[in-house]
């Protein structure tokens, strides 16, 4: 493969040459965190990550600090498709081109989500490179201004723009133009038994080499050139459009770059552990959560151009006589999983839905200090903060903060599952030649509550003239299970380890409103090539 890293290595070194001082530049800039425990809470609850791996808020550092065998994370990525351990294809994909989830703004993997949705559901195979590279065009986001001296150096954080290749017959997406702040969503991740259960690269915070950028196997990769043919018949015999393979993954509420035990053509139903979970949502809410993350004008009352592929459709004979690797790929059914009680991704409603990190820090209510909190132990240890989903806000809570929201702004509409309010958002700004953060809070310690559990009561009916919206759980639960407890961090910041609470069998029959019952279900699908393996083997789910 080509690689061409010496002009950007050059590009680099441009600023320190020409004695410029790129210290007050802002844009792409690292600027702290402002993740809280209540969305950690909610990453663990909704099933993006894992058990088996702790997460850690940073501190007052501007850039990441790690500890040892820690992962840099964003929570702006989790709510666009990412999910640990991550996939094969996104894996294979940073070691190909040399890339760090940090150059990778929030709009690039809401990309590479439609992208393998499409595979998925759409073809029946898995994704590969080959294809990718035929689709779509990386190039350089850097530094700008009038001072700055050519080659222009890259940006600290998302260097890495995912643009379509001129030309490409691919599908067209829009991400949001407000995610800009997304690099203020890090937070560390790391493994806690002997599994991989991260499966990303060391942290390296070095700019990208551009390594194999240029890549392109045009016509020569023949998998790709069936590919775009069936595609291309497809968009002329059916209504396929960009926001069929959008609301795909979105109502089949399923991470596209998350590791899993099957393709979304073999998904079979709300027991299938792939999902984040088998509740439906409305087609109303499945347009709210679009929304959320790209630019569409999908209406609420949307039809299916044409239905992606699942265990009770099928690819046809035609596609499987195509795509061989549609059967050589097949993994099969897995062990099924209760059903859910409660949502454990809903979503909130919110008047303005462009948001670039996750909207539950705009509820307008910061979480109570460290000092205003009991502790359980003036020397806590590590805490599963993961509560049990029937341990949620009862109704008097709800309605109570609901009526602040109406008084400091509706709240916000969220892929989280809580109402609790987040911490305190930290504003950045040039100072003295360097970027420092504003109003942040030393020493955070995740509050620790007491008190019996209270549960969810009737669902709050918005105001007259506002739509009707679900009311999600607390990102932090006021009866978690466990030690009670949090660790600080040498470091700066808390130390968590989640764990997921089981959920028992729900008897209730499947019935989704944005993809029918079983009988109907709909699903993503991913691509790949012909004489290449499909890549890391994804093992089938053990969890209950």
């Amino acid at each position: 493969m080509e690689t061409d890293s010496s002009q950007e290595q050059d590009a680099g070194s441009s600023s320190q040459a020409s004695g410029t001082d790129l210290s007050e530049v802002t844009r792409g800039a690292w600027m702290g965190s402002s993740v809280s425990q209540y969305e950690i809470d909610w990453l663990y609850r909704s099933r993006r990550i894992p058990e088996g791996v702790s997460c850690r808020i940073p501190g007052d550092e501007i850039e990441p600090v790690l500890q040892p065998g820690e992962r840099v994370v964003f929570l702006a990525h989790f709510e666009r498709g990412f999910g640990l351990p991550v996939s094969s294809f996104f894996r294979d994909f940073l070691d190909f081109y040399k890339l760090q989830p940090h150059h990778l703004p929030g709009n690039a993997i809401f990309y590479l989500s439609c992208y393998v949705t499409f595979m998925e559901a759409y073809i029946g195979i898995r994704p590969t490179r080959e294809t990718f590279a035929r689709f779509f065009a990386l190039r350089i986001n850097s530094v700008q201004g009038l001072d700055i001296p050519k080659p222009k150096p890259p940006v600290q954080c998302g260097s890495c723009i995912i643009g379509s290749r001129q030309a490409s017959p691919f599908f067209k997406f829009s991400g949001l133009e407000s995610c800009r702040s997304w690099q203020g969503t890090f937070f560390y991740v790391k493994n806690t038994g002997a599994a991989d259960l991260i499966d990303l690269p060391p942290f390296d915070p070095a700019p990208p080499t551009k390594t194999n950028w240029s890549y392109n196997p045009k016509e020569s990769h023949n998998e790709t050139n069936r590919i775009i043919r069936f595609m291309k018949q497809r968009m002329k015999d059916t209504d396929l459009c960009s926001d069929d393979i959008i609301r795909t993954f979105i109502s089949r509420r399923v991470l596209p770059l998350k590791r899993r035990a099957h393709k979304m053509s073999e998904m079979y139903g709300p027991g299938d552990p792939t999902k984040i979970t088998g509740l439906p949502l409305s087609k109303k809410d499945v347009v709210l959560k679009a929304r959320q993350i790209c630019q569409t004008s999908m209406p609420e009352d949307w039809e299916w151009g044409l239905r992606p592929f699942s265990s009770t459709n099928p690819p046809t004979q035609e596609a499987k006589d195509r795509f061989p690797r549609i059967e050589s790929d097949k993994r099969g059914r897995c062990r099924k999983r209760g059903l859910d009680k409660f949502d454990p991704d809903p979503v909130i409603f919110w008047k303005d839905l462009k948001m670039g990190r996750t909207p539950a820090a705009r509820l307008g209510k910061a979480p109570p200090e460290p000092s205003d909190v009991p502790s359980a132990n003036l020397n806590p240890q590590v805490h599963e903060h993961v509560a049990p989903l029937q341990a949620e806000a009862g109704k008097e809570f709800v309605d109570k903060l609901m009526a602040q929201g109406q008084k400091n702004k509706t709240p916000a509409s969220d892929a989280g599952s809580s109402q609790a309010p987040p911490a305190k958002r930290f504003r950045t700004e040039p100072v003295a030649g360097k970027v420092v953060a504003m109003r942040r809070r030393k020493g955070k310690q995740m509050p620790t509550a007491t008190g019996p559990a209270l549960k969810l009561g009737p669902r709050p009916e918005g105001s007259a003239g506002s739509a009707r919206t679900s009311t999600p759980p607390p990102h932090s639960s006021p009866a978690p299970s466990g030690a009670g407890n949090i660790s600080a961090s040498p470091l700066g910041g808390t130390t968590s380890s989640g764990r997921a609470a089981p959920t028992p069998p729900d008897p209730r029959a499947e019935e989704d409103l944005a993809s029918p019952p079983e009988t109907q279900d709909t699903g993503a699908s991913n691509m790949g090539a012909g004489k290449e393996p499909a890549g890391r083997a994804e093992p089938c789910s053990s969890r209950p």
